[in-house]
């Protein structure tokens, strides 16, 4: 039997964009793409905790919620959403450098890693939390709204989109800039959203970067976590993970570009 509560939710989600390119090409390369998507996966979840949890992960996507309280403590809540954000840009930034300076591999989808990026999306709204089973699950109006901004009008491949009331709650622990812009859907209407886009880093000067993660230690644990992956699918001891994005309300797949 289900428990149904409906309760006021900061709703997120975290999208891998770019992955399409390799997922159509070579087994090769649809393998090595699936062990790259997971470890930029696993590098978000990481910095996943309390106030936020994970609702729902379907390959390059994670659904994320925090319930929000109207007594004291939503102004600590706040500010610790912000910078969970933000650390989801870094970690997924860090492991991406990883994964390009460590690469010994000449397929496309390790050789394109460095182009993938991410989207953060979020919303605030009321959503029904109900419990079926072990399995938690969110309904309602606002949950289909945070999916239907994944399809939006922003160019960049890079960037955090706030629906103007999720913008009001969530504080960062600087100032950001921010573009306000306006989404249309036919069947919701017109949604205010502010734009966070990370800051490109300026052109180098001077002597080289050095390539941190370039190192033996490094191109061996990238080699090696590829190929076991790699012979476990193989074998048909572990299953290849499905690289669709979240439904957008139990019934349709958002054919977000990838």
């Amino acid at each position: 039997m289900a428990n149904f509560q409906e309760q006021e939710v900061i709703l997120i989600i975290t999208d891998i964009s770019g992955y399409t390119r390799f997922m159509l090409s070579n087994r090769q390369s649809l393998l090595h793409g699936q062990i790259i998507i997971t470890e930029l996966t696993k590098a978000i979840i990481a910095q996943v905790d309390i106030p936020l949890e994970i609702l729902k992960l379907e390959g390059d996507a994670i659904f994320l919620y925090a319930p929000k309280t109207n007594d004291a403590s939503w102004q600590d809540t706040s500010r610790q959403i912000g910078q969970k954000l933000l650390a989801f840009l870094s970690a997924f930034s860090d492991k991406l450098l990883e994964l390009s300076q460590s690469n010994t591999c000449p397929c496309e989808a390790c050789t394109f890693v460095e182009k993938l990026s991410l989207k953060i999306v979020v919303h605030r709204g009321q959503a029904l939390l109900y419990q079926i089973g072990k399995f938690e699950e969110l309904s309602g109006v606002d949950v289909i709204i945070v999916h239907r901004l994944l399809k939006n009008s922003v160019s960049a491949s890079e960037y955090i989109l706030m629906s103007e009331t999720a913008y009001r709650d969530v504080q960062f622990p600087v100032d950001l800039p921010v573009t306000p812009g306006e989404e249309s859907y036919d069947d919701i209407g017109k949604i205010k959203t502010y734009v966070y886009f990370p800051s490109t880093p300026p052109e180098p000067v001077g002597p080289p970067v050095p390539q941190r993660y370039a190192s033996v230690f490094y191109r061996l644990k990238n080699l090696a976590f590829k190929e076991l992956r790699s012979m476990l699918v193989n074998l048909g001891l572990v299953k290849m993970r499905k690289f669709n994005n979240l439904p957008v309300d139990g019934v349709g797949e958002l054919n977000a570009d990838g």
